[in-house]
């Protein structure tokens, strides 16, 4: 499972800097994508190494600071750092991270505080 967790992330992130390459004028950089992979890295790790895992709440806590943090991130860079195809790719990505740590998802968890 953490194979597919690791591919889906370069997956995304892989699109997110081939706009930067195809853009004369993309609204962010290559540090804004890293930034995004640390956000998403720090997330993956945590539930993947976090005793309080089997807790599905704290999971959920644990989301939706995501959630809000890509807002920020996004926000900064005019809405265009997490496109629609960027959206479906992370919420994919916090479906497999959830699994993961032994929950399901049976429905877009971010929705209530996803700005993006």
């Amino acid at each position: 499972m953490k194979s597919e967790i690791l591919e889906k992330k370069a997956y995304l992130l892989h699109w997110m800097y081939d706009f930067i390459e195809d853009d004369d004028e993309p609204a962010y950089l290559a540090s804004d994508v890293l930034e995004c992979d640390k956000i998403l890295t720090d997330f993956i790790n945590t539930l993947s190494e976090s005793a309080s895992k089997s807790d599905y709440l704290w999971v959920i806590s644990q989301v939706e600071s995501l959630v809000k943090t890509l807002n920020v991130v996004n926000a900064k860079h005019l809405n265009q750092l997490i496109e629609t195809d960027q959206r479906e790719d992370i919420c994919a990505l916090i479906d497999l991270v959830i699994q993961n740590a032994g929950h399901s998802a049976e429905q877009d968890i971010t929705q209530q505080w996803r700005e993006w």
